[in-house]
This record gives structure tokens, C-alpha cells and sequence, in this order.
């Protein structure tokens, strides 16, 4: 009998870094996880660090195993500059909220140059030209889950086409990245599922791997998370709701209005159409700590709307469904009872996203059906009772299937690609 073959996706999240592993019939194997130390979020070597060290450790835990593949996936928009060669990161990483651009984005709109999805400060065109302002040098344009993927394979200029399209790249890099000074900073760009190349026999060597595994073009996180799902009934919906709140919904064809944020990523032969807003459970994580909002969500009252209005984010700038680099939070008035004010936050956050789904069926997306949750806040019942009052369909949670285990079918698909 032969080694059970392993299929591992590495998931990049905002709080962690997590690998999931499936077998060669896709069941799932494990789980590893490890959260950020304080500040290593956006820290390339960090990614690097981790990832060998649970690689390590999945190794050391099934001896008889062999990895045979492995796709990352990352935050779509968190960017830098790296050197062609070595990888070696030249630029801080702005990440997908980073909306420091927008002279660079307001310059690119006056020179009638658009770019799809990547308009905005938030887009990479803007950020792009930020960084060659900022950082002249030589250096190549990459994103959280590409470099970690060009590290381990040793191939810096190739990107998978989910990252790349919030870089501007829609079956070609856009016209505001090819009118500006930008061509010697794009690198290829491949689907997702794509194998690029064996694990580099050095790393191979350090983590005692005998075969080094095929390293596949992954995808961005909220795709990774879609991916870990499996199967779901037309019309599902599924909302992620970690630090930020990411809408998808499977479709027969493509939506780009890039005026409100709304993108689609290709998958095989359908498209998930979507959209990422900077609100979402980072803002409760702000105001209340674990043990708090656990106790203060047990007690919400949830007979009646508070009529706050809230609209939830931590610092001014909206990508979906608002595309405004400028506006501003809404979170006053606030309740002396911290029961209110969480429930506002619940029902503020849930307007978002009932917003999003809508603005997604006005622009030719399936008709909701139904809300499958994901994510960090996806267990908090109050939470889900309010999202399915304010969205008026049926809202379900499916728990621990992390990210991790979508990038994993990534890798298992580019495998079974070249076998």
C-alpha cells in the first residue's frame, strides 16, 4: 500500500495563519492553526515562518503521510513590493484596507483611466503607484498569498488571476496600469488551481520532506472560504463574517460595477460574485472583549429594533456597499446599556449585508434564497437572529470549515492536474 497522499491549503487570515490538510478523496485530515503574535499581521517573514513551522509540525504528526501539494490564500488587496529575484520585501504591506492612495486614485479617475474592481484607493493600480512613489527601486508588484507561494516555489512574478484582480487585472492588466510607469512591477498572472512549481529543494531539505509537493496557485481568502463549503443550492448566498464582512453568491455570468465594489472571480465554469466591506467584527472586537460580548449577546432583549442606524466601521472609508474612501462611521448615539449598544452594532452590521445582497441582485446577480455564515462571528445565535430578521431569509451557520481546507481543494485540483 502506498503513502496516504496530503493536499494542504494555507490560510492568511487577519488574526492567524491556519493549514488545513485533505486526503487524495478530499476528506479532511487536520486542522493547525496559530494566531499572529501582536503586529505580525503584515509581516512577511512572519508568514514565512509559521507556515514552514505547521508544516513542520503535520509533518511530524503523520510520518507515514506525503504532502503532495500545497496552495496559500491570502487577503485579497494586501500588497507590496518584492524583489524579482529573491522575493526580499522592498515596501511596507498595505493592507486591503489601507486607503492611504487616494491622491494617487483621485489622479488616475482625472486622467480618465479606469480599472474595474481595482478602482479606488483600495484598488492596486492606486496603491501601486503610492509605492513606486514612495519606493523607486526595481521591485515586482505581489500580494499576501503570491509571495508566500513565490517563496516556497521560488518564482516571484506570477500571481493567481483572484488576487490579481483587485491589482487591475481582468483577463489583461488594466489601462491604468499599462499608461502609467508601471509594466516593469506586473509579473504574469495564472488562474487559480494552477501549478507552478515543486516546493525549492532547500525547504524541502529543512523540513525533512522526501518528494517536494507541487506549490498551486491559490485564490483569496473569501473565495478559500466559498471553496471549504463544498456544493451549495443556487441562490446560497455566503456571508464570512470575520474581521471584515465578505458577501458571495454563485452566478451563471459575471457582475463588475466597479462604482460599488461589487467584483466576480471566475471558478471553473460559473462565477462568485461579491463584495467586501470594511465593517464587520473588528468593530465589536473594538468595543467589547470575548468574554464580554458572549455574557452581553446572552442578554440582548431582540424583541424590537433599537433604531440606532449604526453603520459600523472602525475609521472613515467604505469599499462595498458604499464605495467611499471617506465615509465616515456612524456610531452615535450611544446607549448607556451595553446590551443596546451591541445590539445596535448586530443590527448595524446586518444592514450592511443586507444592503449588499441587495445591490447584487440589482446588477443582474441570482435572487437570495438563503445565507450560509461563516467565519469568526458565524456561531453568535443573537447575531444570526438579527441577520435573518433583517434579511428576510433563511440564515444558517456551517462551523468549522475554515479557509484553510478551500485553498487544500486548490491544491488537490492542481495536483490532480498534472497526475
Amino acid at each position: 500500500m502506498g503513502r496516504e497522499r496530503l493536499f494542504l491549503g494555507v490560510d492568511l487570515g487577519t488574526s492567524g495563519i491556519r493549514i488545513g490538510a485533505l486526503d487524495e478523496a478530499g476528506r479532511r485530515r487536520t486542522v493547525v492553526a496559530h494566531p499572529w503574535p501582536r503586529g505580525q499581521s503584515l509581516t512577511p517573514a512572519a508568514w514565512l515562518r509559521h507556515t514552514l513551522q505547521l508544516i513542520t509540525h503535520i509533518s511530524r504528526r503523520r510520518p507515514s503521510a506525503e504532502i503532495a501539494a500545497i496552495a496559500i490564500d491570502g487577503t485579497s488587496g494586501t500588497v507590496f513590493l518584492c524583489h524579482p529575484s529573491s522575493g526580499r520585501p522592498l515596501t511596507p504591506v498595505l493592507a486591503y484596507n489601507d486607503g492611504r492612495a487616494s491622491a494617487e486614485a483621485s489622479a488616475l479617475a482625472a486622467a480618465g483611466l479606469r480599472a474595474g474592481p481595482a478602482s479606488g484607493p483600495y484598488g492596486g493600480p492606486a496603491k501601486l503607484l503610492w509605492l513606486i512613489r514612495h519606493y523607486p527601486q526595481a521591485a515586482v508588484l505581489t500580494a499576501q498569498g503570491p509571495w508566500l507561494a513565490g517563496m516556497l516555489a521560488r518564482c516571484h512574478r506570477v500571481m493567481d488571476a483572484h488576487n490579481a484582480l483587485k491589482l487591475g487585472f481582468d483577463g489583461h492588466w488594466s489601462e491604468a496600469l499599462v499608461r502609467a510607469p508601471t509594466s516593469p512591477y506586473l509579473g504574469s498572472v495564472v488562474p487559480a488551481g494552477t501549478p507552478l512549481a515543486p516546493l525549492h529543494r532547500d525547504l524541502a531539505r529543512r523540513l525533512g520532506l522526501r518528494v517536494p509537493p507541487l506549490i498551486v496557485a491559490g485564490t483569496t481568502d473569501s473565495t478559500a472560504a466559498f471553496l471549504a463549503l463544498g456544493p451549495l443550492p443556487q441562490g446560497s448566498g455566503v456571508s464570512s463574517l470575520g474581521s471584515t464582512l465578505v458577501l458571495k453568491i454563485e452566478s451563471p455570468q459575471p457582475v463588475l460595477v466597479a462604482e460599488s465594489g461589487i467584483y466576480s472571480h471566475r471558478l471553473a465554469h460559473t462565477w462568485l460574485v461579491g463584495g467586501a466591506s470594511n465593517s464587520g467584527a473588528a468593530v465589536l472586537a473594538h468595543y467589547f472583549d470575548r468574554a464580554a460580548l458572549l455574557r452581553l449577546s446572552a442578554e440582548l432583549p431582540l424583541v424590537q429594533d433599537t433604531e440606532l442606524h449604526y453603520y459600523p466601521l472602525l475609521k472613515p472609508g467604505e469599499r462595498f456597499p458604499i464605495n467611499d474612501p471617506k465615509l465616515a462611521p456612524r456610531l452615535t448615539p450611544r446607549p448607556s446599556d451595553d446590551r443596546l449598544f451591541l445590539q445596535g452594532l448586530f443590527e448595524g452590521l446586518a444592514a450592511v449585508e443586507a444592503r449588499g445582497y441587495a445591490l447584487l441582485t440589482a446588477h443582474g446577480a441570482p435572487r437570495l434564497e438563503r445565507v450560509v455564515t461563516t467565519g469568526g462571528g458565524a456561531g453568535n445565535a443573537a447575531w444570526r437572529m438579527i441577520r435573518e430578521r433583517v434579511l428576510g431569509v433563511p440564515v444558517s451557520t456551517i462551523s468549522d470549515r475554515p479557509a484553510a481546507l478551500g485553498a487544500a481543494r486548490l491544491a488537490r485540483l492542481g495536483w490532480m492536474a498534472q497526475h
